[in-house]
């Protein structure tokens, strides 16, 4: 596993526009203190796990944070400010804000996020303070570091006498992934990605094949493939299931259908087959999910 490390130096002001930088918070709020309606928490040396809920129209100023934060979207639509760019959040994004880094928000709709906020001295009693997370915020939409953000959320939720020591494990394991993405230059997406993309998330219940995909896009089907993985991640046939799987969650978060017709709507041959693959992306079943959801 890569030792990483978490800087606690400001990274310096950024020049920015706009409305919501107009009125930027003249100190780094401490680590634990977020915005939002709180639902529930977990903490513990160095560790803060929340989840919050945000009223639709709601702005967030610019201001900065005094700890690293991982901000998972669980429910809604929202854009992230930083450096005078605006990018869209959707369900399942994680976003990594590094501690100093000046940034805001705005929620296009009601939203449920999962904050996740650790410090330095976390990081040197678990001896992970040799290597180096990204210095810039990141945005991630897939793969495994959601999945080890969607587990810390299910801890939460359900916690039990071992709950920290599977927080502190999917934590690293999350850190890990980060810090292994590509540096900051990302790839340029290629044209035909998003057609891709499109066809599987209109037919998700039986996706076209590679083959067709590649037709589809105008490319060769191993450039497909190769081109894929390296912005997901994962194979087309890993990044499907991720998206039925996804596709179940949000529908379970936004309705009260029984689990069964929700897993046959979203292409899964049986609730049992569902189960295990909602339990596996997200550390607990759909209906103990669908509870906590109901609490909250």
């Amino acid at each position: 596993m890569h030792a990483l490390a978490v800087s606690q130096r400001p990274t310096g002001s950024r020049s920015s526009h706009g409305e919501l930088y107009s009125r930027i918070m003249t100190a780094p709020i401490e680590m634990g203190k977020f915005v939002g309606a709180p639902v529930r928490a977990h903490a513990f040396e160095g560790v803060l796990i929340a989840e919050n809920t945000y009223v639709s129209g709601m702005t967030v100023a610019a201001h900065a944070h005094d700890s690293p934060l991982l901000s998972l979207v669980l429910h809604g639509h929202a854009t992230d400010d930083v450096g005078g760019r605006s990018r869209e959040l959707a369900t399942q994004n994680l976003l990594y804000t590094p501690s100093f880094e000046t940034h805001a928000h705005r929620f296009l709709t009601a939203g449920r996020w999962l904050n996740i906020q650790f410090s330095a001295r976390w990081f040197a009693r678990v001896g992970a303070d040799g290597g180096e997370l990204p210095r810039a915020p990141r945005l991630v939409r897939g793969g495994t570091t959601v999945d080890w953000a969607s587990r810390l959320g299910a801890e939460i939720r359900e916690p039990d006498a071992v709950s920290r020591f599977a927080i502190e494990g999917a934590l690293l394991l999350l850190l890990t992934d980060l810090s292994r993405l590509p540096v900051i230059g990302e790839r340029r997406r290629p044209r035909w990605f998003k057609v891709v993309e499109d066809a599987i998330e209109a037919s998700i219940t039986e996706p076209p094949s590679v083959t067709e995909l590649a037709a589809l896009a105008g490319v060769h089907a191993s450039h497909l493939l190769r081109t894929f993985k390296q912005h997901h991640g994962c194979s087309v046939a890993t990044y499907v299931r991720r998206q039925r799987v996804e596709r179940a969650r949000a529908e379970i978060a936004a309705s009260k259908r029984p689990l069964s017709m929700i897993a046959l709507d979203a292409g899964f041959a049986d609730q049992s087959h569902f189960t295990r693959v909602f339990r596996r992306a997200y550390g607990q079943t759909p209906g103990q999910y669908a509870r906590s959801l109901r609490r909250g």
